[in-house]
This record gives structure tokens, C-alpha cells and sequence, in this order.
């Protein structure tokens, strides 16, 4: 039977019965049948499903409900007449709602769910409507006592808490623990995204008796899907009713700093404190500190009467908001007092560097970490923090002398892989292999180890244990490039047919990167000059992999002097539709709209914007740039601004040669009639590429 309280659950009784999903058929049968288990009705149902509850409920406690039954109805049989016969006043139609009820079938519990009245109750099958359980009724009546006493100071409380304090007091349960098919109705109901009816019924069975994982299971809920306000509010009045439940102390405290209710929070951390003067309070401060300084200043205030001189939490919690106030030496002193009682703990060691580092006082700064490592020789973030500061300030040899300072007194990961990674870079070849080495025996670093031996073993020329160490590499953020590598090296001894098959193993092992795998395979049949093979292989991949726009742009570059401009154009359309924001496509596009129209003002636009990519910019691409450039110059060359295209591509062909860069360069000296410049360029044209009037050979540039 559902059991709901007065005022809360009324909308229940009125609820349609709803089919369940297919998803839910054998959930609804484990329903059922847990259902039978909890009924009086048959014993040996009961002990059969005994095993299955205690695993799905965990307050669950299995009884021998025959023998309970037995008594009970000994005990209705001795009561008073007049009890009876009062009870049978308020239900006069017991006996043909109970036929109605009997009609009805397997989905009568749900129909004839509690009203909230206190009008003609219909009980379970099996319980008998002019038997009520005396132990109920004297349960309410000390209830009702205790309210009246002021135990649980009503007068006291929000108007907030009401609403809860109801949910409290307010119910007549038929049976004194959560009632299963009430969760199991409410658990169905969170699933199916009826969240407030899930919490109605999960908020008034977790005021029963050993309902605590009903609470934990309510409160999860409602801090999910209510008001932070509205969590505090049924937190509260479940601690009052529950006052023994430490963990709900806890509770309380960590939602009344998220509402904002800090008078709350600072009485909530009193009482736990005198309980236990030096309890661990770092997670009720957790991710919930106030970010407006007005509020950060209350929680402060409000602090101020907590007495946690024996407790670093409280210490770190009023630097922590002095800090975030910009109130640096305030907080010094209060982070200082918390380290006098943890002096071990790294969490305020590096609260206080945090603060040191705010206030700029480098020389304390130091000087306490100096004095830290002293301390704790053994802690490696210590030393991390000294060694990552020199690699910033461009000290590299510092930090590896630091670093193998380090190595002698750790043996942490984290330190050998930082200590292998400058190896490499200060040119400590065979100390970083030495420290790579080790780092394979840990098997949440041993991918990225081999990766480094085989850098490791590339530089000293090793390449066969270079290669070897490559093809162990199976980590996604190396394996692209490792396996890269390992082709290289197969190109280089001519064992193309090795190459291939490790090109094929890679989108074989590793599927998201199957399109750059087919792209370097058409990039080594193109230099083998084998273009049907690699058009073949780009076609097969492209039908495969028909949203990568990768392997599109590939088939395009290969492609593009044989196809027309209106396949050109489809072309880059699709390109754009896969990625608008790649500033190579939306290069390509606005060369085909030059072509078309010399002087389109956007085209021209996109080009330019290209072209001023800085190099600290994620997408800048110096190919790219180059390519933007030669775009605008050949507009230019249009225009008859000659000086324009000089201006663009003089330092580019300096830095970096090239056969197109040169011919539009020569072009431009020619309309400016620079006969001495015409000269000189031609003569390094035709020292660099033979001849000025070959055509531009590009590379596929896949």
C-alpha cells in the first residue's frame, strides 16, 4: 500500500495507471513480485524473495511475518467494543468498497492510493479495515506529545520548514519502515522524469524508522531538482526528527552555505564542533563558497561566533574567503594557524603559496617551501612545484639538477616523467632512456614511457630501438604520431609493404583515426607516383567515412585540376558544411569566389583575416598564411598594385623559397619596371628550380 501524508500527497489518489515501457516489463515483474513479498498475504513468498530484497534495499529487515500476523490477530480479537464499533462508524461502506476493490484486479494498490483524508481508509488486501494496529496509534499520540512540547522548537523555525514539519508529523503509516511499493512506485516515477512525484513519496517514507538510505535517495533528488532553499528546508526537519544522525549535521550545514542561510551554517558548525572539536569539515565547504563579495563577507561574519580554534577547516575556510575578499595578510594569519595544527597537510602548504604568491612576497615565498622540503624530504609536490617554476622561467638545467635532487628522495611517477621529459630537452639522452625505462613498469604511464624511449633512442640514432619502442605506443594522444614514426622508418630502409600494413593495423586498432591512416597511405602511393591507387584508396574511404571532412579535402586536392568549377564549388560547399569555421575551406571558397569576381568585397575579407592569424593563435598554419598572401597578391597583380604584392611576399620567398611566390614576385618587378630587380630574381629562380618558366610543382600537402 502507498503510504502518503495529509497536505503532500493528495494529487496521488487521482493519478492515472500508465503502461510501462518495454524497457520497464521485467522491472515491473520484479515489482510485483516484491510487491507479494512485502503483503501479509503469503509467508513463504516472503522468505523466497528474502535474499533479492536485502540487495535492492539495504534498510530492509526480513521478519517471520506468519508468526507476526498470528499474534496480531490475537491481539485485534481482545480489543475494546467500543473501539471497534467507533471505527466501523467511519467506514459504513467498508464491505462494498472492499468487493469493489476485489474486482479490480492486480492494479487496485495503485487506484486506491490514499486520498490524504481521513475518510474511508481502504487498506491493503489481507489487513482488515476495523483492526488497526494500536502500536501505530500510540506512535502518533507521543508524536503529537512531542510537537506539543516544544521538543523540536516549531515556534522556532522558518515558515519554510512547515511544509517538511507536516511531512514529519503529519502521517499515519500503516506499517513503521518505508513501504516497498511506495519506493518502487517513486523510483519509477524518477525515470520516467516526474521528479516532484518521485520526491513526494521518497520525502515521507524516509521519516519512518531505519529510512536513511530513503533520505540520502530524497535529498539526492532534491538537491538535483529543487531549490537549494527547499533541500535545506527537508534536511532540516528530517535532522530534527532524526537529531542522533550525525552525517545529516553535515548535511544541513553544507546546504545551508549553498542557500545562503549562513546563521544556519555557523550554528550547524558549532554543534558539530562540539561534538567533535576537531572533525573534518573540508567536505561540507566543497565546491559551495559564496563568489559574491557580499555574500563572502556574511559567511565571514557569521564565522566569527564559531569557536574553531582546534580545527584547520575552520581556519582554511576564513582564509580562503579572506583571500578571495583580496584581504591577503588577514588570510596569512588564519592559514598559519590552521598549518600549527596540520603542519603535514598539503592542501594549506599550497593555500599558503597561493597567498604568497597573491601578496608578490617572493622571498617568503621560497623560503617556506625551502623549509617545507626540509620538513616533509619525501613529498615530491613539493619539488614539483620548485622544478615546474624554473621550467617557466626558462632554466632548464636548474630544474634538472633540482630534479635529480628529487629522484633520490622519491621514487614518484610523476617526478620520473618530468625528469625524463627535461632529460631529453638538456640533451641527457641516456638518463632520460634510464628513467623511461622504469616508467614501463607502471602500467598507467607505460605508453607514454615507450613514446619517450623511442624520442629518446630517434636522437641517439638508434633507430631500431626507436622503431621498437613506437609500435608499443597505444595511448591516443601518441599513438597517431608513434605509428607515423614507425612508417617513416619502414620509407626509410624502402619496405613500403611494412609501411602500408602499419598503416592498415593503426585504423584497424584504432577506428577514429582510420582517415588519417587512408591519407598517408594516398600520400605514399602519390609518391610513388601511382595516382589511380591513391584516388582508389581516397574513393573506398570516402564512402566509408563520408562525414569526415578530412579525407573530402584530400580527394579535392588530388582531384582538383580535373574537376569542373561547378564540382569545385559543390566540393568546398560540403567542405563548409562539415566544418564553416576551418579557415582552410573558407580560404578555398573565397579563391573561387575571386575567380569569379575579382573585387568581392568578403572573399577579399575572409583573405585578409587568413593572413593576420598570429602564431600564437591555435589555428594559425604558416602554409595557410603563405597561401592567403599569394591569394591577395594575385588580386593585387588584378589592381596593378605591384608594390602591394612586393610588400606581401618579399620575406616569405627570403624566408622560404618557392616557385610560386618567385614568379609572382617577378611579375611584380616587372610592372613596376625594376629591370635590376627582374634580373636578380630570374637568376635565383633559375639557380633554385632550373628554369622561371616551369609551372608551380606543389606538393599534395595532405
Amino acid at each position: 500500500m502507498i503510504l502518503k501524508p495529509r497536505h503532500a500527497n493528495r494529487h496521488l489518489a487521482s493519478q492515472p495507471h500508465k503502461s510501462l515501457p518495454n524497457r520497464w516489463q521485467k522491472l515491473g515483474a520484479l515489482a510485483a513480485a516484491c510487491v507479494l513479498a512485502v503483503l501479509p498475504v503469503n509467508a513463504k513468498a516472503e522468505s523466497v524473495f528474502d535474499p533479492l530484497l536485502r540487495i535492492l534495499l539495504p534498510f530492509y529487515q526480513p521478519s517471520d511475518k506468519s508468526t507476526q500476523d498470528n499474534s496480531a490477530q490475537s491481539d485485534d480479537s481482545a480489543q475494546d467494543d467500543s473501539f471497534t464499533h467507533e471505527n466501523e462508524q467511519t467506514t459504513p461502506n467498508a464491505q462494498h468498497t472492499n468487493d469493489i476493490h476485489a474486482d479490480e484486479g492486480d492494479d487496485a494498490w495503485f487506484q486506491h492510493a490514499d486520498d490524504g483524508s481521513d475518510d474511508a481508509y481502504l487498506p491493503a488486501d489481507g489487513i482488515e479495515a476495523d483492526t488497526p494496529k494500536k502500536g501505530v496509534i500510540r506512535h502518533n499520540e507521543a508524536q503529537a506529545k512531542r510537537v506539543a512540547s516544544g521538543e523540536f522548537g516549531v515556534e522556532d523555525l522558518p515558515d519554510e520548514l512547515f511544509d517538511e514539519l507536516i511531512v514529519a508529523f503529519d502521517t499515519t503509516p500503516m506499517i513503521d519502515s518505508p513501504d516497498l511499493e511506495a519506493l518502487l512506485y517513486a523510483e519509477f516515477a524518477a525515470d520516467r522524469g516526474n521528479p516532484e512525484q518521485a520526491l513526494t513519496i521518497y520525502k515521507a517514507e524516509s521519516f519512518k524508522q531505519n529510512a536513511t538510505p530513503v533520505f540520502e535517495r530524497a535529498l539526492g533528488l532534491s538537491i538535483e531538482y529543487e531549490e537549494p532553499a527547499v533541500s535545506l528546508a527537508f534536511a532540516t526537519a528530517w535532522q530534527m526528527r532524526n537529531p542522533e544522525h550525525i552525517p545529516a549535521w553535515f548535511y544541513v550545514t553544507h546546504l545551508a552555505i549553498k542557500a545562503g542561510d549562513y546563521d544556519q551554517a555557523a550554528k550547524m558548525l558549532a554543534m558539530i564542533l562540539q561534538y567533535d572539536p576537531h572533525s573534518d569539515l573540508s567536505q561540507i565547504f566543497t565546491g559551495i563558497l559564496p563568489n559574491a563579495p557580499a555574500d563572502q563577507r556574511a559567511l565571514f561574519v557569521a564565522l566569527q561566533d564559531v569557536d574553531g580554534a582546534d580545527n584547520a577547516s575552520v581556519s582554511v575556510l576564513r582564509a580562503g574567503l579572506l583571500m578571495r575578499l583580496s584581504e591577503y595578510q588577514a588570510a596569512l594569519l588564519h592559514i598559519n594557524h590552521a598549518l600549527t595544527l596540520e603542519p603535514a597537510n598539503l592542501a594549506l602548504i599550497n593555500l599558503k603559496i597561493d597567498i604568497l604568491q597573491s601578496l608578490g612576497d617572493t622571498d617568503a615565498l621560497w623560503q617556506f617551501i625551502h623549509a617545507k622540503r626540509s620538513e616533509l624530504p619525501h613529498e615530491h609536490s613539493l619539488y614539483l612545484y620548485e622544478i615546474r617554476t624554473l621550467i617557466n622561467q626558462g632554466d632548464l638545467m636548474g630544474a634538472w639538477r633540482l630534479l635529480q635532487e628529487a629522484l633520490a628522495h622519491t621514487q614518484n611517477a610523476d617526478v620520473m616523467l618530468l625528469g625524463g621529459l627535461v632529460a631529453l630537452d638538456v640533451g641527457d639522452y641516456h638518463a632520460a632512456i634510464d628513467l623511461m625505462k622504469s616508467l614501463t613498469q607502471v602500467p598507467e604511464f607505460r605508453s607514454q614511457a615507450h613514446y619517450y624511449l623511442g624520442i629518446g633512442y630517434e636522437r641517439l640514432g638508434d633507430l631500431a630501438h626507436a622503431r621498437t619502442h613506437y609500435e608499443k605506443v597505444d595511448d591516443y594522444e601518441h599513438v597517431l604520431d608513434a605509428r607515423t614514426k614507425v612508417v617513416g622508418f619502414y620509407l626509410l630502409e624502402n619496405r613500403v609493404d611494412a609501411a602500408m600494413a602499419t598503416l592498415v593495423r593503426l585504423r584497424d586498432d584504432y577506428e577514429m583515426l582510420a582517415a588519417d591512416s587512408y591519407i598517408l597511405q594516398a600520400e605514399i602511393h602519390l609518391r610513388q607516383n601511382d595516382k589511380e591507387a591513391a584516388k582508389d584508396l581516397l574513393t573506398v574511404a570516402t564512402r566509408q567515412y563520408p562525414d569526415d571532412d578530412r579525407l573530402l579535402y584530400a580527394s579535392f586536392q588530388l582531384l582538383e585540376n580535373e574537376l569542373t568549377a561547378d564540382e569545385k564549388r559543390q566540393a568546398v560547399a560540403k567542405l563548409l558544411e562539415l566544418d564553416g569555421y576551418n579557415p582552410r575551406y573558407q580560404l578555398m571558397n573565397a579563391r573561387l569566389i575571386l575567380a569569379d569576381n575579382p573585387n568581392d568585397a568578403p572573399a577579399l575579407a575572409t583573405a585578409q583575416n587568413i593572413s593576420l592569424i598570429g602564431v600564437d593563435d591555435p589555428l594559425y598554419d604558416s602554409a595557410l598564411q603563405l597561401e592567403s598572401l599569394v591569394v591577395l597578391s594575385e588580386h593585387a597583380l588584378k589592381q596593378g598594385d605591384y608594390q602591394a604584392v612586393i610588400d606581401m611576399l618579399q620575406m616569405p620567398y627570403d624566408v622560404a623559397p618557392s616557385v610560386q611566390t618567385g614568379v609572382l614576385l617577378l611579375r611584380a618587378y616587372q610592372g613596376l619596371g625594376d629591370d635590376g630587380m627582374v634580373a636578380e630574381l630570374l637568376a635565383d629562380l633559375q639557380a633554385r628550380f632550373g628554369t622561371a618558366q616551369s609551372t608551380p610543382v606543389q606538393g599534395q600537402g595532405f
